[in-house]
C-alpha cells in the first residue's frame, strides 16, 4: 500500500528561558551538511538564517536570525527603500555596509542613517540594497561569532551568492569557513533519511 512507504520526518525545537527556536526544512539540508562536511557550527543562511551547534551525534543549539526577512522589509516596505530606483549589484557598497555592521553590529541606530545616506547624497540611491545587505549580515556574524569559540569549526551551507557574501563577512573578522552547497546538502539529506527509514 502506499500507505507503508510514506514517512513524515519531524522538525527541531528549542524551548528554554533563553531560546525558544524551531527549524521546519532546514534539518533535512543540516543532515546532509553533517555528512558533506563535519563541523561543530553550521550557518545556513537564508530568510531566516539558522546558526546550529553541534557534534558527530546530536544537534544542542540553534538560533534563528531573520536577517534576510528584515533586509526584504526594510527595502519594500519601509522608509529606509521608499522611492528608490531599481536596484544594481555593488560590491563596494556592501562592502562599506559590512565594515559598518562588524564594528557597529548594534544596527538599529544605523538603519535611518541608510535612508539618509542616501538622500544627502553619500550613498548611490542604486546601491543602497547592497549596503545594507552589508550591514544587516555585519551586524549578524559580528554579535553571533561571539557565542562561539575561536576554534569551533564553522560551515556555511547555501548558494553560492550568499555563500560569497557570508564567506567575506567571517574572512574579515579572521575567521576560515568550510562551504557546502545548499542543494547538494539538502540532497544528501534526502538520501540520509531513505537509508535510515530502510533500515
Amino acid at each position: 500500500a502506499v500507505g507503508d512507504n510514506i514517512w513524515i520526518i519531524p522538525g527541531l525545537c528549542v524551548s528554554r528561558e533563553d531560546n525558544h527556536n524551531v527549524m521546519r526544512g532546514e534539518e533535512t539540508q543540516l543532515l546532509g551538511a553533517r555528512e558533506l562536511s563535519p563541523s561543530s557550527v553550521y550557518v545556513m543562511p537564508g530568510t531566516h538564517c539558522k546558526w546550529v551547534q553541534t557534534d558527530t551525534q546530536q544537534i544542542h543549539d540553534f538560533r534563528t536570525v531573520m536577517t534576510g526577512e528584515l533586509h526584504h522589509l526594510l527595502l519594500r516596505h519601509s522608509l529606509v527603500g521608499a522611492g528608490l530606483p531599481e536596484q544594481e549589484v555593488s560590491g563596494d557598497a556592501y562592502a562599506a555596509g559590512l565594515e559598518r555592521g562588524l564594528n557597529s553590529p548594534a544596527v538599529l541606530p544605523s538603519l535611518f542613517e541608510v535612508r539618509a545616506s542616501h538622500v544627502l547624497g553619500h550613498l548611490a540611491r542604486e546601491q543602497v540594497s547592497d549596503f545594507l545587505s552589508g550591514l544587516l549580515i555585519g551586524a549578524e556574524v559580528a554579535s553571533m561569532s561571539e557565542s562561539f569559540a575561536a576554534q569551533q569549526a564553522i560551515t556555511l551551507v547555501a548558494g553560492p551568492a550568499l555563500i560569497s557574501r557570508y564567506q567575506q563577512a567571517f574572512s574579515a573578522i579572521g575567521r576560515d569557513v568550510s562551504t557546502v552547497d545548499g542543494d547538494m546538502a539538502f540532497q544528501a539529506g534526502i538520501r540520509s533519511i531513505a537509508h535510515a527509514v530502510a533500515n
